[in-house]
């Protein structure tokens, strides 16, 4: 044999074969990969948290129940683009009426029926007040296509609707859309105590059957 051919391939001895995967080594890697789709899992659930927090679920404690304290509202008059809050209002009864707005013609048809009755709704001492979830100029815009008059807030940020717990109707997803109200009437009374909660999922009530049902409040 030549001294040629007993001497190793330099290729074949700095070519090796790298040494197998210890089961410590595995269990590592393992236990990472555990820890990333944890994370994962945890970030999901974070989202959906976040995305139903905006909808129906904001409404963790349900609606505001009769007997309980009504919360501050504030907004501005689309119609006059004055303030509008329960604190200057205090002292006078307040009939809400919260709807999703514009995206339901039904709710605007709503505010004309209720403005029809005006008369019958101050003779109860009462002072009506609604709240949609659109923004101001797309409300303004429709309250001057349906002729609206009476106070009409735009909470677009559904501040004023999620103090009351009733984002999504009552109860929260029986309305169409989860992240609005849906067609509910709530009436405080001069001591801002609230005395009358109910929604209307078939988004109508006649005025003189709602206003029959209604306690008497000062």
């Amino acid at each position: 044999m030549s001294k040629q051919s007993r001497r190793p391939n330099r290729a074949a001895r700095h070519v090796q074969q790298k040494p197998p995967v210890s089961s410590k080594q595995g269990w590592r890697l393992s236990k990472n990969l555990a820890w990333a789709l944890a994370l994962l899992v945890v970030a999901g659930l974070i989202a959906v948290a976040t995305v139903v927090g905006k909808g129906g679920n904001a409404n963790a404690a349900g609606p505001i129940k009769v007997g309980a304290t009504a919360p501050t509202v504030t907004g501005t008059n689309v119609l006059t683009g004055k303030t509008v809050s329960s604190r200057r209002l205090a002292g006078k009864p307040i009939l809400y009426y919260l709807s999703e707005g514009v995206m339901c013609q039904a709710c605007l048809v709503q505010i004309q029926a209720l403005q029809q009755q005006a008369a019958a709704i101050r003779s109860g001492g009462l002072q009506l007040v609604s709240v949609t979830n659109d923004d101001a100029g797309t409300l303004a815009q429709a309250a001057h296509d349906y002729k609206i008059t009476t106070p009409l807030l735009a909470d677009e940020s559904r501040q004023i609707v999620k103090s009351f717990g009733v984002l999504g109707g009552i109860p929260a997803g029986v309305g169409m859309h989860t992240d609005t109200a849906d067609h509910t009437f709530i009436l405080v009374d001069s001591s801002g105590k609230v005395r009358f909660v109910k929604d209307y999922p078939s988004m109508w009530i006649d005025v003189n059957k709602l206003l029959a049902q209604l306690p008497k409040v000062s």
